[in-house]
């Protein structure tokens, strides 16, 4: 069996449930002081053990949010479920016996029209294609070690269910309120409008949808100072 430790201030109630839960796939989970963590895998379970962990440059996994942000459901019954589907990811981790290291992250989506789809993307990544010919574009940002490529659909029939979505983090409320007023003076289609989210990972985030539909996320991540606004009831709040 084997051994997990665990640091977080949650309840005596919560841990029950996570030491039972661990049990269930055969972990052995043991919660400690700060002082007492050694170097083995270790989960964090609170925000402030998670910045002191990171701080004393400790690796650990990060499920802070699994009891800080707990939506309405949790309350009855979906927390075990939560519990479960996490462990069984970890399982899966934990069970690779080697993890070579890539250099860039390439993406490819078929499209429709390729002149207008260069055009969201040109925009949505701030840079011009570094190539393109009648039958793809493709974009490079070395700084995020980004290649994203448009291809045509030689006639395919396109579907929006099985990529979830794309994905632009930016710096701060203010970036993704640029994003929103610039996606409306560029014509571009809104899906949700700009707020804050608090469940799951709290956000400020914008949908959008390219020409073919694919929903598109511009996100940042809240500060500390703004996490303090949470409200009680963890509601969506509009940034417009």
């Amino acid at each position: 069996m084997l051994n997990i430790q665990a640091i977080g201030d949650i309840s005596s109630e919560y841990k029950g449930l996570v030491k039972k839960a661990f049990l269930n796939h055969g972990f052995n989970l043991e919660f400690k002081q700060i002082n007492q963590i050694v170097d083995a895998l270790t989960i964090s379970f609170d925000k402030q053990s998670s910045k002191v962990l990171t701080q004393n440059k400790i690796k650990f996994y990060n499920w802070d949010l699994l009891f800080s942000v707990l939506g309405p459901s949790d309350k009855h019954g979906d927390l075990e479920k939560k519990l479960n589907e996490r462990i069984k990811v970890l399982k899966s981790i934990i069970s690779l016996k080697s993890r070579p290291l890539a250099d860039e992250v390439h993406a490819s989506i078929r499209v429709k029209d390729l002149a207008k789809s260069s055009q969201f993307y040109t925009w949505l990544y701030g840079v011009e294609p570094k190539e393109w010919t009648h039958r793809y574009v493709t974009f490079v940002r070395s700084d995020i070690k980004l290649n994203f490529v448009l291809l045509v659909s030689d006639g395919k029939e396109l579907h929006q269910d099985t990529l979830y979505h794309l994905g632009m983090g930016v710096k701060s409320k203010s970036d993704v309120l640029s994003f929103y007023y610039s996606a409306l003076e560029n014509g571009f289609h809104i899906e949700k409008i700009p707020r804050t989210t608090w469940r799951g990972t709290p956000l400020h985030e914008l949908w959008l949808k390219d020409p073919d539909g694919t929903l598109v996320e511009i996100y940042a991540r809240l500060s500390s100072e703004e996490l303090k606004e949470m409200p009680e009831d963890k509601e969506p709040v509009d940034l417009i």
